[in-house]
This record gives C-alpha cells, sequence and structure tokens, in this order.
C-alpha cells in the first residue's frame, strides 16, 4: 500500500471512531434545581410544572408555602390552576408564567392574586452558617399596589424601600438577641419611611436556617399580613 493510501486509511479510521464515540455519548442529565410556590394570595389553588400538577396530596392554600419541588435547571413553563369546580365541570387557569433560565438552581415563585402580571419568581442563593445563635432572613414585597415598604426585625430596620415584586438579599442576624422570655422575636412592616407599622408579628427563629419573610394581601386592609417560609436545600 503506498503511503498516501495508507495516510488516507489513517484519516477515515480515526473519523469514523470519532463519530462512533459522538453517537454513544451518554445523554446529559439537565441540572436538578428546587422551585418554591408560594400562595399570597387569597385564592386556593394547584400548581402545574410543564403541564404536570405538582401539588398531587393537597391544594395550595393562602399564606402557605410548598417547599422546593424538585425541577430541572432552565426555563421552565408554570400554571396555577382553581379546584375542580363541580358546578362548571371546568377548571379555570388563572395564570401563566416562565421561569427563567439562570445559573441558579434555587427559586421561588410569588402568586399575589389573578393578575399574572403580579406574579414573579425570585433568585434564591441559600447561604448557609454554622455560627450559634444566628440565620439568615430576606424581606419580599409581595403586596400589590403597596409601593416601597421597610422590615424591622427586633429594634432595627433591617430592610428599606423594597418595592412590589423585589426581595432584599439574605442577611445574617442573631436569633435571640432582643427576645421576649418566650423567645419570640418583633417583626414589623411599615410604608417606606414611616414610623407607623402597617402590621406587627413576633417570629421564632432557629439558628443555621435561612427565611424569607414576605408582606401579602392589600396594604391598610384587614388581609395585609406577614407571611414566612424556610428556604432549605
Amino acid at each position: 500500500m503506498n503511503i498516501r493510501l495508507l495516510s488516507l486509511f489513517i484519516i477515515i479510521s480515526i473519523i469514523a471512531l470519532s463519530a462512533c464515540k459522538k453517537n454513544n455519548d451518554a445523554p446529559v442529565t439537565p441540572k436538578a434545581g428546587g422551585l418554591d410556590v408560594i400562595n399570597a394570595s387569597a385564592d386556593t389553588f394547584n400548581f402545574y410544572l410543564n403541564g404536570t400538577r405538582m401539588n398531587a396530596t393537597s391544594s395550595i392554600v393562602p399564606g402557605f408555602s410548598t417547599g422546593y419541588y424538585p425541577v430541572p435547571a432552565g426555563q421552565q413553563s408554570c400554571q396555577i390552576k382553581k379546584q375542580f369546580n363541580t358546578v362548571t365541570n371546568t377548571i379555570q387557569t388563572l395564570l401563566s408564567i416562565t421561569i427563567p433560565a439562570d445559573i441558579y438552581p434555587y427559586h421561588s415563585l410569588f402568586v399575589t392574586d389573578e393578575n399574572v402580571n403580579d406574579a414573579f419568581s425570585t433568585v434564591d442563593k441559600l447561604d448557609t452558617t454554622s455560627k450559634p445563635n444566628m440565620c439568615f432572613i430576606r424581606f419580599v414585597n409581595a403586596s400589590p399596589g403597596s409601593g416601597g415598604l421597610d422590615m424591622a426585625y427586633g429594634s432595627a430596620t433591617q430592610f428599606m424601600n423594597v418595592a412590589f415584586k423585589s426581595a432584599g438579599e439574605f442577611i445574617l442576624i442573631s436569633t435571640v438577641d432582643g427576645a421576649s422570655a418566650s423567645g419570640s422575636i418583633p417583626i414589623k412592616i411599615f410604608t417606606a419611611g414611616s414610623t407607623t407599622p402597617l402590621v406587627t408579628d413576633s417570629v421564632k427563629l432557629a439558628a443555621q436556617k435561612s427565611y424569607t419573610f414576605y408582606a401579602q394581601g392589600k396594604a391598610g386592609t384587614s388581609g395585609f399580613s406577614i407571611g414566612s417560609t424556610v428556604n432549605s436545600n
């Protein structure tokens, strides 16, 4: 065999082996993430991810959060639907929303009312601490039409002028400083810049965890309140 034919044979063999290797590659499995669905609305609903109902055992009631559903990384199509109507034999879709793809695996979806433009998602950068009597908190404004809001934890304002559909960063705070005899610490929400609280509550937090507090309902009404969910991975 002359040198040219031998060289051509070697090149063809290399190309063939390379093609076989590519064809035999294992499929790429998308990195799993988590999606926490938070009902900050007055409706009871069910949550669908890419057409499949995720909360199989019970509906999601107002003020309730699901914890993180395992979901593939990347852009996801979400739907919020009311419970089955036995009178009309229909299931009303309240809203559809797309969670964008990004580099962060954990997100929260806030449903605030029946308006799709008022639903939003947050990136959850989950932090941990080994420090005793310390935990992470953040504040999310999930109150439509509220304007900017401040949130105080204990005696200090920790978040200032948080706009609707916005979230403050997780911050490290003490679980015991300023606590009552029962271990509770006051938490208050104000209109930005005001010294008169719109709502006051108290919480007992566990050390070495992460929490989200959120304003829900219409500011100035009896339905306005402080909700909370535990963020963990």
